[in-house]
């Protein structure tokens, strides 16, 4: 009989990419790998030949390391100067110091907390931008994967195509001499540690620990050829009973949607110049039902990271020609964000959406920054996605009530104003040096682009798209 490692996907946080407003997560997945019992080793040659771009590999087949324990005696035997393995409480909590670098790379606070019996994981960030602080939590209940944002008003999603999606215990491994080799010595933040390595290619996973504490975790990859690395420094450890069971507790939040912003509830509609970046393959991919869409500053924003951080064909979403810019109309009884990917011509095929109110209009601001992911506020420094759910939309000629926060259509269509091709503003106006400048230079391009059809002024020509009429038979 032979023991499968599953695919595993481990989120991995970078700098946000594809038709999702958000900050996206690499998703990396290790392909099934036999391991025939009467062969264990055959686990130390899948690590060693495993892709050098695959982040945390292993994480699955840490979960097969209690079988493989029962063949000991093929182990790799330990070295005279070697300490003794690692063994991590299985149930402990600490506050944690988090480094990542270089995609949205930062220093920040953090939390880590684990019950590896009842396979429980909650990890908290508080990373701070120059637009404001985003509030990250990832909550696994066994089974069950939660993304918890938004600081003092919580926002819980539960967002199936990236990130860990049930629990694995990312510190087991350095207890087997199957899965780990002692790097050495080191000291981090003035701690001695032993370091282990993950017995992989390209050492994807080490841990630093002084005796079973663990003082630092590292994980690296490399996507597209862009490395990245993210490590956590733990601070004293709380363990066993004196670890608070509300670490583990799935919040309210979790079990419904946000309320629509009071400060939209009884009011009209406002009108919403709205920006996306979008394939022009057929006419369906014109179609902004179930799609993210920003303002200018938002549009700006993502247009930026998209195409700086995410330029391998093997991502979703890349084959993007044009870029539109529609008048709408919306009510601002903002609901949650959705997050939404694909096109009717993407692959996989879109559209889908997850985590968002499926009728109100959804709002945030880019990173999920600020309190409540900002939802309620008028301004934002890099300004704000929006997800317009096909379920809100008004029908032809008609537009938001003031009553659209407890019923009826939410959002409507005027017009599309214009639509220019990408390679103008990226090539032509060479739009990705402007966006090494900051946000002021690549938002007044963008505006530009949209404001006069002369290159000499900065402006792209209008390449047209489908009439109303045409649109009118894919909705």
């Amino acid at each position: 009989n032979c023991l499968v490692a599953f695919v595993v996907a481990f989120s991995f946080q970078s700098l946000f990419g594809s038709t999702m407003r958000l900050n996206a997560w690499w998703i990396v997945a290790l392909p099934s790998l036999p391991l025939c019992q009467s062969h264990p080793l055959n686990l130390l040659d899948a690590l060693q030949q495993a892709p050098s771009n695959q982040l945390l590999e292993a994480a699955k087949l840490l979960e097969a390391a209690e079988d493989l324990e029962n063949f000991d005696r093929k182990l790799p035997s330990a070295k005279p100067s070697e300490p003794q393995r690692p063994r991590v409480p299985r149930r402990f909590r600490a506050d944690t110091k988090f480094v990542s670098n270089p995609a949205m790379a930062g220093v920040g606070p953090g939390m880590f907390a684990q019950d590896a019996d009842e396979k429980f994981l909650r990890i908290e960030e508080v990373r701070s931008f120059p637009f404001g602080n985003q509030y990250f939590s990832n909550l696994l209940l066994a089974n069950e994967a939660y993304t918890i944002t938004g600081g003092n008003h919580s926002i819980c999603r539960r967002l199936p195509m990236f990130g860990m999606q049930k629990f694995v215990d990312l510190f087991a491994w350095a207890a087997s001499p199957l899965l780990s080799e002692y790097a050495g010595e080191r000291t981090v933040a003035g701690r001695v540690c032993s370091q282990w390595q993950l017995r992989s290619k390209n050492h994807s996973l080490s841990l630093c620990a002084d005796g079973d504490i663990p003082v630092e975790l590292n994980m690296t990859s490399s996507i597209s050829g862009i490395p990245s690395a993210t490590s956590y420094q733990f601070g004293p450890l709380v363990t066993g009973e004196q670890v608070p069971q509300s670490l583990f507790v799935k919040p309210d939040a979790c079990e419904e949607l946000a309320p629509p912003c009071e400060s939209g509830r009884g009011k009209g509609p406002v009108v919403l110049e709205a920006y996306v970046f979008h394939p022009a393959i057929s006419t369906g991919d014109y179609n902004i039902e179930d799609q993210d869409i920003a303002d200018l500053e938002g549009d700006a924003f993502f247009i930026c990271a998209d195409r700086m951080m995410n330029q391998s064909s093997s991502t979703i979403d890349h084959n993007y020609t044009r870029i539109s810019h529609y008048l709408l109309e919306i009510s601002p009884a903002f609901g949650q964000y959705a997050v939404c990917n694909g096109y009717p011509d993407t692959s996989p095929p879109g559209p889908a959406c997850f985590g968002g109110d499926p009728r109100l209009v959804g709002k945030e601001a880019p990173f999920f920054v600020g309190d409540g992911e900002s939802r309620c506020m008028d301004k934002s420094p890099s300004g704000f996605w929006f997800s317009v759910p096909k379920a809100g939309r008004c029908p032809a000629g008609q537009s938001p009530s003031s009553t659209a926060a407890s019923s009826g259509c939410t959002w409507s269509i005027q017009k599309r104003l214009k639509t220019i091709q990408q390679s103008c503003l990226l090539q032509t106006h060479r739009f990705l040096e402007l966006c090494k400048e900051g946000m002021p230079k690549s938002v007044a391009a963008l505006r530009a682009a949209f404001t006069s059809e002369e290159l000499a002024s900065g402006g792209c020509p209008d390449v047209g798209g489908p009439n109303e009429e045409d649109l009118a038979l894919v909705v």
